[in-house]
């Protein structure tokens, strides 16, 4: 090869290197901002995310089940959502990963950053979204497919329970459009649509299972999600982990067939 030749080759390969580089940058700066790890709500929410810390260090002692990942409406589970969660989601040894004020790019950025690698649940219920209303509904279903995936890359073989968006006075149109586009994700397979919204109908000035905010669950809500997921979960999870068989078991009804012989 003569040393033109060498020089002509080597250009080539410069240029080239060059073009991918700033291909790389375009895609960056193309992607939806919904798609982008964020530590914003870290850093303006130290409670939030240093509470959700603790519950994750108290997961390591636990056979963990399911997690989920989401924002206000998952973290407060734990308060106004609990007699549900105790009864439902207690008994599979759930992790709640929620933390107020979160967007889909925060959630991003903690899945990146806490350590989850002992954790290992067979299923991740994902309700996220409420917090991008600004964006538009795309962008906000982009962010949550960037979160899905998050997911399942940390957890090989978890199955996702996407949960619809909830009616909100913020901007219940685009809810409803997003809620379209995330309806399409669900293979039935892997990925399951929940549909929360239909279960929470107009009620006076708000809607059914909202509280005065229009925007947050109140225990009669976390019931109705509790009763729209509870079927899929009951596919997916082993049969012992089934807390309503366990709730009749307590109660003193049981299976004839399970008496002991008599001596």
């Amino acid at each position: 090869m003569t040393n033109q030749r060498l020089r002509l080759l080597t250009l080539a390969l410069l240029v080239g290197t060059l073009m991918l580089d700033i291909g790389v940058v375009e895609l960056h700066l193309f992607a939806p901002a919904t798609t982008q790890a964020s530590d914003a709500n870290f850093i303006n929410n130290p409670a939030g995310n240093g509470a959700v810390l603790m519950r994750v260090a108290d997961a390591r002692t636990e056979d963990c089940q399911m997690i989920f990942i989401g924002a206000s409406n998952v973290e407060f589970w734990g308060t106004e959502g609990l007699p549900v969660w105790n009864k439902y989601y207690a008994p599979r040894h759930a992790l709640n990963f929620g933390v107020a004020g979160d967007r889909t790019e925060d959630v991003l950025w903690r899945l990146d950053h806490v350590n989850l690698s002992f954790v290992h649940p067979k299923v991740a219920v994902i309700f996220l979204g409420l917090n991008n209303i600004t964006n538009t509904p795309r962008d906000t279903a982009t962010g949550l497919r960037a979160v899905m995936k998050k997911a399942q890359s940390l957890f090989p073989g978890v199955k996702t329970l996407l949960v619809s968006l909830t009616p909100n006075q913020r901007d219940d149109k685009v809810v409803v459009e997003t809620n379209k586009i995330l309806r399409d994700y669900a293979d039935n397979q892997t990925i399951f649509y929940i549909d929360l919204y239909s279960q929470l109908p107009r009620e006076a000035n708000g809607w059914k299972g909202l509280r005065s905010d229009q925007l947050h669950l109140t225990a009669e809500g976390y019931q109705t999600w509790a009763d729209v997921m509870e079927p899929v979960l009951q596919t997916l999870l082993p049969e012992k982990t089934d807390p309503l068989a366990k709730a009749a078991s307590s109660d003193g009804s049981h299976d004839p067939q399970e008496d002991p012989l008599p001596k």
